[in-house]
């Protein structure tokens, strides 16, 4: 199925992401992309007033970047969204929906009524003669979807679809992409950290931390009784070099990046004991907070696993125009509003 002229929309508690691509071939071409603020306090809310900020602050952006199409796709906050890696028997086509729809009535935390429900195969193995099916099931609450319904129509635009935020991530990193081995993608973002594993092409598994950069800032402005801003410039500057600032800063960021590195290896040892040939050799970092300084060499250290900042424009053809604007965008941060704008069904 051929989608119209769209563009990608990446939401965040900072900051609101377009992005606007198109297809040469197999080429990608990059179109339009900006950013701007999001106002303060409308992310999440279901108050009136706090939508129409939403949607002006999406008007204005579109604007800016000259985006002329009124189809958009959004992304999904992962915080939001149910997934879990569930094994079945192998079942008839036809009656795959109907297991899955059941099945996921077992691990739901909200009745399965009141949910989008979605799936995407992983693999399929052999156990004691059976042959098994590894599915990621993925579940969104149809209150959120309206939520973006409501967006949509505020701001006068279309929304054509909705996904998940590592959904589009990992279309954009498999793009032009072979990997050897699966690969864990850490987004970084403000109020919470994302991790999922791409195995291949495929996604195969997704999960939300509720730890994210704006935790490290703070702990910060409490340890030394700063404002926030000025915890924020502190955190920018010194990051996690231990050699820079006699230490200081590194030392107020240990004990909270210690939770992520928990969840981490959490995660990667699930992967050791039940899918063992599915075990990330590889991190990319994406997402605004992945800039902090020594972070990649940080989490590798901890982690025994290569960390790196993961470019999202390294295989995306850039138009002269727009070289100028790009240097002034974090484009680590873009990688879902990109991905976004890279769905082609």
């Amino acid at each position: 199925m051929n989608l119209p002229d769209f563009f990608g929309i990446d939401i965040g508690n900072h900051t609101i992401k377009v992005a606007e691509v198109k297809y040469s071939g197999s080429n990608v071409e990059l179109e339009k992309i900006g950013s701007i603020d999001t106002p303060y306090g409308v992310v999440g809310s279901e108050d009136e007033n706090a939508l129409g900020k939403l949607a002006d602050a999406i008007k204005e952006i579109k604007e800016a970047t000259n985006i002329t199409t009124k189809k958009f796709i959004a992304a999904l906050p992962e915080s939001v969204i149910f997934s879990r890696v569930i094994e079945l028997p192998k079942t008839e086509e036809g009656k795959i929906e109907e297991t899955i729809y059941w099945e996921a009535n077992q691990y739901m935390p909200i009745p399965v009524e009141k949910v989008q429900l979605d799936w995407l195969p992983i693999q399929e193995k052999q156990s004691e003669g059976n042959v098994i099916m590894q599915i990621l099931l993925v579940a969104a609450p149809k209150k959120i979807i309206k939520q973006y319904q409501d967006l949509a129509s505020k701001t006068g635009l279309e929304l054509i679809a909705l996904e998940t935020e590592t959904v589009a991530t990992s279309r954009l990193i498999t793009y032009k992409n072979k990997f050897d081995t699966p690969v864990l993608v850490l987004d970084f973002g403000a109020n919470g950290t994302d991790m999922s594993v791409i195995k291949g092409n495929s996604l195969i598994f997704a999960q939300s931390l509720g730890t994210g950069s704006d935790a490290l800032t703070k702990a910060i402005a409490n340890d030394y009784g700063i404002s926030i801003q000025q915890a924020e410039k502190y955190k920018i500057a010194y990051g996690l070099l231990e050699n820079q600032g006699d230490g200081k800063i590194a030392r107020s960021l240990t004990p909270v990046m210690e939770i992520i590195i928990n969840e981490l290896n959490k995660t990667i040892n699930y992967f050791k004991e039940h899918l063992e040939e599915s075990t990330p050799g590889e991190i990319y970092l994406v997402g605004d907070g992945a800039k902090l300084l020594g972070l990649p060499e940080f989490l590798s250290k901890r982690i025994n696993i290569p960390c790196k900042l993961y470019d999202p424009i390294q295989h995306i053809k850039v138009p002269g125009k727009l070289e100028k604007e790009l240097k002034q965008l974090s484009m680590v941060g873009f990688v879902v509003a990109l991905g976004l704008a890279m769905k082609t069904e």
